[in-house]
């Protein structure tokens, strides 16, 4: 259970936000992620995050704050399937860290207390079981917070988190330099979008990451195929901004809008 992270793997979660370091000068945009399941502590947070990033509304801010707490999953995901090491963690010794300095608000991951563990033996059984305990615990239970103080739809969060798995493994894991990795990768991602119960990430009948896994389309002013949003984000919405991500919906069927940079902001 005590499996470390070599420094070269830790290296490379941070990449996606992970940190070693405590933040001693607490942001009031800093929260411990157990906070985000009480009524009276997501509240204030969210009218915070409002004003700091400039949005309209509640629905815009939740929006823009599960965008940021989605990666989480590709912390998480990248540890399991690059790594085949699996993060066991809880909500109280997660901390949601944030440097007031950075306009963008891109928040950092701290886990005051963490093991890790390796399959022993049949490695499905143990991906199901770390997709249910990430899911069921860490994602799950805040979404369904948001969803409930926002009013936002559970469409539009989970949409959130699903493309920035699927970047994850189409667009990172895929080119991993180990084979290995890139077959695991293949598979794991078949199995968490298309193949995984709903009961896996909660009181789910269906998986809520499948229905946003569809086929790819060629957009002609992008010159590419992209996975086109079923929902916008919102992101348009913010104080200044009048343009939109290149995936969403409303942007594919107006080509001329096209933010070329856009997507997973």
């Amino acid at each position: 259970m005590d499996n470390l992270f070599s420094e070269k793997e830790l290296n490379q979660l941070k990449n996606y936000r992970f940190t070693l370091e405590k933040v001693h000068e607490e942001s009031d945009l800093s929260i411990t992620l157990h906070e985000l399941l009480q009524k009276n502590q997501l509240r204030p947070f969210l009218s915070r995050v409002s004003e700091h990033i400039q949005s309209p509304n509640i629905k815009v801010t939740a929006s823009m704050f599960i965008k940021r707490y989605a990666f989480l999953a590709a912390i998480y995901l990248y540890a399991m399937t690059a790594f085949n090491k699996r993060f066991h963690i809880d909500l109280e010794d997660m901390h949601l860290q944030t440097d007031e300095q950075d306009p963008i608000w891109l928040p950092t991951f701290y886990f005051s207390k963490w093991s890790l563990s390796e399959p022993s033996g049949d490695r499905e059984q143990w991906r199901d079981e770390a997709i249910a305990d990430f899911f069921s615990s860490i994602i799950t239970p805040v979404v369904e917070s948001v969803k409930t103080e926002s009013r936002q739809s559970k469409l539009v969060l989970w949409e959130n988190i699903s493309i920035y798995i699927f970047w994850l493994y189409e667009s990172v894991l895929s080119e991993y330099e180990d084979e290995e990795v890139r077959k695991r990768s293949k598979e794991d991602l078949h199995f968490i979008a298309q193949q995984a119960p709903g009961s896996l990430f909660g009181s789910y009948h269906e998986n809520p990451i499948k229905r946003h896994f569809h086929e790819k389309r060629y957009i002609p002013d992008l010159g590419e195929e992209v996975r086109v949003r079923t929902t916008c984000c919102f992101f348009y919405a913010l104080t200044g901004t009048t343009d939109r991500c290149k995936i969403c919906p409303q942007t594919c069927n107006q080509p001329k809008k096209v933010r070329k940079n856009g997507g997973n902001k």
